[in-house]
């Protein structure tokens, strides 16, 4: 419900491996001062966070949660690694520590209304040639951007949209394949906007920088980071107030959940002026 003589507005959260665990930190300065979206959208680790909060999960929930979790908790070998190239990926996801506080709700089912990408696949990705010329072109040609539905589960959804390639074997889905856009659609602004037409579209940016690595990176590797970081710009420019959390690269430093969500606040805490000024 939008309150009267508000902007409605929405928020899309960023994803980042555990870089997006700063994510904890923005809604926690936002409900602390008692900005609550009235939709919400989400990629990867942005859709877990938006998605518990979706159900009405508060952020002192949420950060319980993931101060409990480790490596093991998230993951495991799967019992046939690789068994249809890197696109099936090394590990299986574990979803057992969300599995109570999600049970059988399907995205329909959420408080607040509630966006979740996944990047939809054709055609297994050929990730072994990423190195070869027109890598780009191909995988933009064999995945898209893929909206689910009201009447789709949560935990289905969720693992989608975290499936990383390569990492986590494909999730399917109806009989389709999805996986974590990364790069490629970590901010879902677009999205958002598309979904519900909030007038106000707060984005947080949780990717992990490769700046200082990037210049001894082969070229196509580069062309790959370059052409996914033009979609992020797309997205954020889609963005009325984009948060940056002051983060390094660890995308894999799950143990530094706290810390991630404590710049995540930080970052909010100095742009509440300017949010509330937009929502008057």
């Amino acid at each position: 419900m939008v309150d009267a003589g508000k902007a409605p507005w929405g928020l899309a959260l960023c994803g980042g491996g555990a870089c997006g665990y700063a994510n904890i930190g923005v809604l926690e300065a936002l409900y602390q001062s008692g900005m609550r979206p009235d939709c919400i959208a989400g990629s990867s680790m942005g859709a877990v966070i938006a998605g518990l909060s979706a159900l009405g999960h508060s952020p002192s929930t949420i950060r319980r949660v993931a101060r409990s979790l480790g490596p093991l908790d998230v993951a495991k070998l799967s019992t046939r690694p690789l068994r249809k190239g890197l696109h099936g990926g090394l590990l299986e996801q574990r979803f057992s520590h969300l599995e109570p506080l999600i049970g059988g709700a399907r995205i329909g089912d959420c408080e607040i209304p509630f966006v979740c990408v996944a990047g939809r696949v054709r055609e297994p990705i050929r990730w072994e040639r990423l190195l070869l010329p027109g890598f780009v072109d191909d995988l933009r040609e064999n995945v898209t951007l893929h909206v689910f539905g009201p009447d789709v589960r949560m935990l289905d959804a969720l693992r989608a949209s975290t499936a990383v390639p390569v990492v986590f074997s494909p999730v399917v889905i109806g009989g389709e394949q999805f996986i974590d856009l990364v790069h490629f659609g970590a901010v879902p602004a677009r999205s958002l906007r598309e979904a519900h037409d909030p007038s106000v579209v707060v984005a947080s940016y949780t990717q992990p920088r490769f700046d200082q690595i990037e210049v001894w990176l082969p070229d196509p590797i580069r062309t790959f980071l370059a052409a996914g970081l033009e979609e992020t710009h797309r997205d954020l420019r889609a963005s009325d107030v984009t948060i940056r959390p002051d983060l390094p690269a660890s995308m894999l430093r799950f143990d530094l959940a706290i810390e991630f969500a404590a710049a995540g606040h930080a970052a909010t805490s100095a742009r509440l002026p300017e949010l509330k000024a937009l929502l008057r």
